[in-house]
């Protein structure tokens, strides 16, 4: 077990400070994963999800639940998926006494996915139809129908994870177009850092200052503030500019869709350009939230 040292620290005076500090908090004992761990905090705060590509023991799981430490009083939800799993190991177990009593049809959801802050999902591919439709109405509209009542979810985001793309042909395509960000996750390249890892320096984790922990008012403050970013010309030119090539490359393509990037993934895309610039303490979009699109 890790051992928890309290730390002092300064209240941020700006969210790009706190976002700064929180990054760096994440990141302690976990090497060469800094810009993953930040590119998940900044889909959390654009509300929008994501998807790692790795293989096993790269440190996945351990970004969503070093994610979830940073909201206070957050839940979490992790499962490793397989082929067998069932609606009932992810959103919960029928009430039977509600079926009994009430003929009603009901999930007891504590301590399940409808009522967790970060969810972390492994295998995401492995899960069968029945998990994967009701996931698509969860991560697309944030709700969740439990019997004939409609739960808002307070999920801000879910962070999916496999060893390989989803298989062609298998039903898997609106799944897969619902995570807007998309990294890879490898193992160790450099040597020093290597050896920091397993000889488990810098590995202790020292205990949140209360100053940096994100609150769901200050969640709603910067969700909000953040939609009043505007946009430079200079990201405006490179946008058009892209999607006219993308365009002729659908067209030449036999406009088969794989190139097609939809409307509402722009729009996403968008939002999270806005959430990157507000972090960043930009009034602006630039063409270094542009670069965002790289993983979009």
């Amino acid at each position: 077990m890790a051992k928890k040292v309290r730390t002092k620290s300064l209240f941020p005076s700006t969210p790009k400070e706190q976002i700064r500090q929180l990054v760096e908090w994440m990141s302690n004992g976990v090497y060469e994963k800094e810009q993953i761990i930040a590119m998940a905090l900044l889909c959390a705060v654009a509300g929008e999800n994501m998807f790692l590509l790795g293989p096993p023991g790269t440190a996945k799981s351990m970004v969503a639940s070093r994610l979830k430490m940073v909201f206070k009083d957050g839940k979490s939800f992790d499962y490793l998926m397989s082929r067998f799993s069932t609606p009932d190991e992810i959103f919960g177990p029928i009430s039977i006494s509600r079926l009994k009593n009430d003929d009603r049809y009901e999930r007891l959801t504590a301590g399940y996915l409808p009522e967790a802050d970060v969810v972390f999902l492994d295998e995401i591919w492995k899960a069968g139809p029945s998990i994967q439709n009701t996931l698509l109405t969860v991560i697309n509209e944030h709700i969740f129908h439990n019997g004939g009542q409609i739960m808002h979810t307070p999920m801000k985001v879910l962070i999916a994870a496999s060893n390989e793309l989803p298989a062609k042909d298998e039903g898997l395509e609106a799944l897969w177009d619902r995570f807007l960000v998309r990294m890879v996750s490898n193992c160790i390249e450099c040597d020093a850092s290597f050896f920091k890892m397993i000889k488990g320096a810098g590995g202790d984790m020292s205990e949140l200052a209360e100053s940096l922990y994100i609150t769901d008012e200050l969640y709603s403050d910067w969700q909000n503030e953040s939609k009043q970013v505007g946009v430079h010309d200079s990201v405006i030119n490179a946008i058009k500019n892209i999607r006219k090539i993308l365009a002729a490359l659908e067209k030449e393509d036999g406009n088969q869709l794989r190139y097609y990037i939809s409307d509402r993934r722009w729009r996403k895309a968008y939002r999270l350009m806005q959430t990157s610039a507000y972090l960043n303490g930009r009034s602006e979009i630039n063409l270094s939230d542009y670069l965002l699109l790289i993983h979009s």
